[in-house]
């Protein structure tokens, strides 16, 4: 788990928009879109076998009612539960001939964890890659909208259910004091996230002061000392359950912070913030509940 949250530190992307109007009601011919990269392909209306290269990308197409479509999963897949039975195949590294084994009419990916470079193969067999690609939280209800649209399902519920839970947060923590907030990927090395990140946004939609936000882009690797200048209020480990003597078991010089001294080092479920889908709105409640534990966040 901790390779995989590493990589996602050290590989995330840049926005997407919607794209075309695709029904199963009304399938239509091959069309062609545009992805998140700026890629020009050919896609069945709508394609009948698809593949997810990445969880969450999993998770959207279920999301949007496109669940049928699925045709098989990666190994890391654990939601949702209707999954469960669904062939698996490796896509770290991606087994390129078990993928065409599988005969999918479109691949869904990511530059989040999956390289352009992978799709080429796969273009030469008449097999479509889209690309999406997450830099902010509004991304997310994007891609949910584009891959309705894209699958033959509805993305409009999942991503006004997205959109009113954020925005529920907000509203529960608006006003309130902002703690300064260190978001960790884990505890020994210091892999953190930059101000570009939608995970450095989600800590802002929470109610923190992330104190990352000070260098640009996606990601960064933190030093002790830089840690101890910061003087952070909150700690926060993607990892749940956490024990935080686990942190200073790797950092004893951190026995000094304010999160320390105040018990305030905390777990977050990973997969809430990892996986940049609609439990993505979970994650930044459940940020919020370890930032605000006094906020009107139930719903």
């Amino acid at each position: 788990m901790r390779c995989c949250l590493a990589l996602l530190v050290l590989t995330l992307g840049v926005g997407c928009e919607p794209g075309p109007a695709i029904t199963a009601d009304n399938p239509g011919a091959d069309t062609t879109v545009t992805d998140a990269l700026g890629r020009t392909l050919t896609v069945a209306a709508p394609p009948r076998r698809v593949l997810p290269l990445a969880p969450n990308l999993t998770e959207i197409a279920f999301a949007v009612g496109a669940g049928p479509r699925v045709a098989a999963v990666s190994p890391a897949d654990d939601h949702p539960e209707a999954i469960a039975g669904l062939p698996r195949f490796s896509t770290y590294p991606l087994d390129h001939e078990g993928v065409v084994a599988l005969e999918p009419d479109l691949l869904l990916a990511t530059d989040q964890v999956n390289s352009p470079a992978e799709a080429a193969p796969f273009e030469a067999l008449g097999i479509p890659t889209y690309f999406f690609s997450f830099a902010s939280v509004a991304d997310v209800p994007a891609a949910l909208r584009t891959a309705g649209r894209l699958l033959g399902g509805d993305g409009e519920p999942a991503a006004r259910a997205f959109e009113s839970a954020v925005g529920h947060v907000r509203d529960a923590v608006a006003g309130l004091p902002r703690p300064r907030t260190l978001l960790l990927v884990g505890d020994d090395v210091l892999y953190a996230f930059g101000r570009d990140s939608y995970a450095s946004e989600a800590v802002r939609l929470a109610g923190g002061d992330n104190l990352t936000d000070g260098f640009e882009g996606q990601a960064v690797t933190l030093s002790d000392e830089w840690v101890l200048e910061q003087q952070p209020d909150v700690i926060v480990v993607l990892s749940d359950p956490y024990d935080p003597a686990s942190l200073l078991a790797h950092h004893p010089t951190w026995r000094g912070l304010p999160a320390v001294r105040a018990g305030r080092v905390v777990g977050l479920d990973p997969d809430l913030l990892s996986r940049p889908g609609p439990r993505l709105a979970d994650g930044i409640q459940a940020l919020a509940q370890r930032l605000h534990p006094a906020a009107p966040l139930a719903r």
